[in-house]
């Protein structure tokens, strides 16, 4: 086993839970940070069903759909029938949920924006680097699932 990267795989994951828990506690969107994890996920992949949400979230289906159910009553998501099999149901964003989501990110940026405007130029780049290599590993291992 390759130290250094067991090493790199355990400071990603400590330090991506701690950026989590970074965001200003005053930044309050009335939804949990799953479910904009989830409105993040459909504007990124698209109208998905409930089963592959659940299984690209790692969690129940039940789960998920106690959150879409959440979402729906906000008008963020919308649920329409899978043309390829009735019994499952498409989950795509509403307008009103692509602009809500436009809004938490921006807000979420801008309650950083002091944190990240302390760091050398340098510094910004290599965390601007991370952050795409992040990307393309969340990216690889979504079409793993």
């Amino acid at each position: 086993m390759d130290e250094d990267l067991l090493t790199l795989g355990e400071d990603v994951v400590t330090t991506a839970a701690r950026v989590v828990r970074w965001v200003p506690r005053d930044t309050d969107f009335g939804l949990s940070l799953a479910a904009v994890r989830l409105l993040a996920r459909i504007r990124d992949h698209g109208a998905v069903r409930i089963s592959d949400l659940a299984i690209a979230e790692n969690c129940s289906q039940p789960t998920i759909t106690n959150h879409i159910k959440k979402l729906e009553s906000q008008h963020l998501v919308t649920r329409t029938a899978d043309p390829s099999d009735a019994r499952a149901w498409m989950i795509g964003l509403t307008d009103e949920g692509r602009e809500r989501l436009a809004e938490m990110r921006h807000s979420l940026g801008t309650s950083v924006l002091p944190m990240l405007s302390s760091l050398s130029r340098k510094d910004q780049k290599a965390l601007r680097d991370g952050v795409d290599a992040m990307r393309r590993l969340m990216a690889q291992a979504s079409t793993q699932n």
